[in-house]
């Protein structure tokens, strides 16, 4: 089964690697790809490439990343930070964040490792600082790393627990169960001198995690945390016995020196003094860290006062508080918190310099189109009523000059009224008085040949209908215009004698001009 996943993986890793180009390493893709499910046999893999073959900078400081990220996962202590920078210097410039953000994790965990926390701080926090806000893997790992950090050195205003519970909740949006049973179980030893209830929760929380997953080293450290959580008087102290137990039956005996004397100590507490003991002189390594030595003290303290021997009970609690108090890391827990504190500090005002720069900036540009779109209302504005205006002379221009032509026209229109109306009148009283001498009863034959020898204006003769047709319509407003349209039934030859009548012409005229042969044939037409 274990070969099915791995070969998975590896068919996960070379799509992956063809994905990438051919510029970067497939080896390397494939160690990165290892890196979370099985970082041993990613170390294996990077331990096999030589340095020289990698081609280009880019492989190599995706190499320096990888290695270092490596070690780090294998618990493999970092002694200097020269290979990670190499990393770092490429990435800060190479605008890949995921890389860069990783870079400077690991940078931190370098110094961390090589025992300085405030310079290990720096780079978390420039980590966290760079990390995109969905980038919740290093988001976690940089939050776990600070918690660890802050807990082992026993920094104060619960800096760690601040930084576990935010690495479970990243975690938790990971689904990543073996992680999420860590995070639970660093909330919980935190937990373990405040709430023993809270504490107890989440140990059996990380308890059905560990089992889910079959996390047997997991699963031994739950059990000997909810060990120690029962030497608070809160809780019974066979509950510790029985988890210590259940340590020691997991792994086959117990791991770590301070393991003995939590088990120790509770026997002690329970009045077992020879098991007391027993565990007491059976640890497991020669030499003690500062927290075994700090268990120890306490365990040895027990059993004194269980023996009801209190001057060397006293003595041992004044061994117990100068140890406590001349360790190492508690001369910097006010200095990590300040520092985190002070860095936070920088880059809130670093970030409200950058705001407000750009607040600045928008101001400026805001005021400066504010200003433009004035100059340009104030120009739109100006060229309108300059156009306007402009506009506006034409059309008086227009308008005078229209109705001058007009004044000249109706002018003319007069004139040649005038001067129409008085020839016609006086050329058609000529006419008529020849004309009713003609058809008079009294007239000789000679006198009405005379007259019908005056040549009648005929009705093919355009040039003067016309004519009288624009004169009608200019002097009785378009009469002639409206007849037309009115009474489409009437004949060329019946508008030109309504044009006659609309002149004026007596019955005579029209007579001769029409070249009727009697006077009644005008009345006969006029009543049609």
């Amino acid at each position: 089964m274990k070969k099915l996943v791995y070969i998975f993986f590896v068919f996960v890793a070379l799509s992956a690697a063809v994905g990438c180009g051919r510029s970067v390493d497939r080896r390397l893709v494939l160690a990165d790809t290892l890196m979370w499910v099985n970082p041993d046999s990613s170390l294996a893999i990077l331990n096999t490439i030589n340095r020289d073959s990698l081609q280009g900078d880019e492989n190599y400081a995706y190499y320096a990343l990888l290695l270092t990220q490596a070690q780090f996962r294998c618990n493999i202590p970092l002694t200097s930070d020269t290979l990670i920078s190499k990393a770092v210097d490429y990435y800060s410039d190479n605008h890949n964040r995921e890389y860069y953000t990783r870079a400077l994790l690991y940078k931190g965990g370098a110094y961390e490792d090589m025992g300085d926390p405030v310079a290990a701080i720096k780079w978390y926090k420039q980590a966290e600082d760079n990390a995109d806000t969905t980038d919740y893997r290093n988001l976690a790992q940089i939050n776990i790393r600070l918690g660890d950090l802050y807990y082992h050195n026993y920094a104060s205003n619960n800096l760690d627990l601040e930084k576990f519970k935010t690495a479970l909740y990243y975690y938790e949006k990971l689904n990543d169960k073996r992680m999420v049973m860590i995070s639970l179980i660093d909330v919980a030893n935190v937990y373990r001198a405040t709430d023993s209830k809270e504490a107890k929760n989440l140990y059996s929380r990380a308890e059905l995690l560990a089992k889910e997953i079959n996390d047997s080293n997991n699963l031994y450290r739950i059990f000997i945390s909810h060990a120690v959580l029962c030497l608070n008087d809160s809780i019974p102290l066979e509950e510790g016995k029985y988890f210590s137990n259940r340590a020691w039956e997991i792994a086959g005996g117990f791991k770590e020196n301070c393991d003995y004397y939590i088990l120790s100590d509770i026997y002690a507490r329970l009045g077992n003094l020879d098991s007391a003991e027993y565990y007491l002189k059976h640890p497991v390594a020669n030499e003690n860290t500062a927290y075994d030595n700090v268990v120890r003290y306490k365990c040895m303290m027990d059993i004194e006062l269980a023996k009801n021997n209190l001057s060397e009970y006293n003595r041992l609690n004044k061994l117990y508080e100068h140890l406590v108090d001349s360790l190492e890391h508690n001369k910097e827990k006010y200095a990590l918190s300040k520092f985190e504190s002070e860095f936070d500090n920088e880059r809130i005002a670093s970030k409200d310099k950058k705001v407000s720069s750009l607040n600045k900036t928008i101001y400026y540009l805001i005021a400066s189109f504010l200003a433009l779109a004035l100059v340009v209302t104030i120009f739109f504005i100006v060229y309108h009523r300059k156009v306007r205006g402009h506009q506006h002379r034409i059309v008086e221009e227009l308008r005078d000059e229209g109705f001058d032509k007009y004044e000249e026209l109706r002018n003319n229109l007069l004139d040649f009224d005038n001067h129409f109306s008085k020839t016609m009148n006086e050329k058609l009283k000529s006419f008529e008085e020849i004309m009713a001498g003609a058809y008079s009863p009294q007239q000789d034959s000679k006198s009405n040949e005379v007259v019908h020898k005056i040549a009648p204006i005929k009705d093919s003769d355009t040039k003067f209908w016309e004519g009288l047709y624009a004169y009608i319509n200019i002097k009785h407003d378009g009469a002639m215009d409206k007849i037309a349209n009115d009474y489409p039934q009437l004949s060329a030859s019946d508008l030109n004698f309504i044009k006659l009548m609309c002149c004026g012409f007596s019955d005579a005229a029209i007579a001769v001009c029409r070249n009727y042969r009697h006077i009644d044939s005008v009345k006969d037409a006029s009543r049609k």
